[in-house]
């Protein structure tokens, strides 16, 4: 059976706070459940800083997961748990690369990031599913102590975890299921493939 993932994609006005982001967050949340049928008030939702999105009203199967960066948001509802998170390419990123993938904690991804094409684009594709990794394994109740405790190796062929990602115009979606099969329906459409690292 496909497992369904439905992905909102949106972006904040410009001077948005954190605060105006996890409200637009949540509307796209009311307005995914509201496409199926479901009645989720935006109100409803559980405050940021709390984990997960949840709302009363939300049945189970149906799970929420969300992440944002700089003024994108992006919402999901999912049949079964999703680890998203998105990241925007950043300069001062590109500049202190090699530090940043010094903090990877698997060395055949470091390798790989230096030894790519594009090494900060293999940096951002590295870290959102280290970020994704974290998210899924939070939805599991196995919370890691750090982002950097996950392990790309988890990663389908070798492991357990399927991933998923798009990457244009220095932005990285990175999504992570234990569903090998995960039938996703973005909104707008982007270009999302199945990723096997690297």
């Amino acid at each position: 059976m496909t497992s369904r993932l439905d992905l909102l994609l949106a972006q904040a006005p410009a001077g948005s706070s954190g605060a105006c982001l996890s409200q637009l967050g949540r509307e796209l949340l009311s307005r995914l459940a509201a496409r199926q049928g479901i009645d989720c008030t935006v109100g409803g939702w559980s405050p940021r800083g709390s984990g997960a999105p949840r709302h009363p009203a939300l049945p189970s199967p149906w799970q929420a997961c969300l992440s944002h960066r700089g003024r994108r948001v992006v919402a999901g509802l999912a049949t079964v748990p999703v680890g998203i998170d998105i990241e925007q390419s950043r300069p001062r990123h590109g500049a202190r690369l090699a530090e940043l993938v010094e903090l990877l904690p698997e060395a055949w991804v470091r390798r790989a990031i230096l030894e790519a094409a594009n090494p900060l684009e293999a940096f951002y594709s590295a870290w959102t599913l280290h970020e994704a990794l974290f998210k899924l394994d939070s939805l599991s109740g196995l919370t890691p102590s750090s982002v950097l405790e996950t392990r790309l190796a988890r990663l389908l062929p070798g492991g357990n975890v399927q991933a998923w990602q798009w990457q244009q115009d220095g932005w990285t979606l990175s999504i992570c299921s234990h569903a090998c099969r995960l039938g996703i329906h973005p909104l707008p459409q982007l270009a999302i493939t199945k990723r096997h690292w690297p």
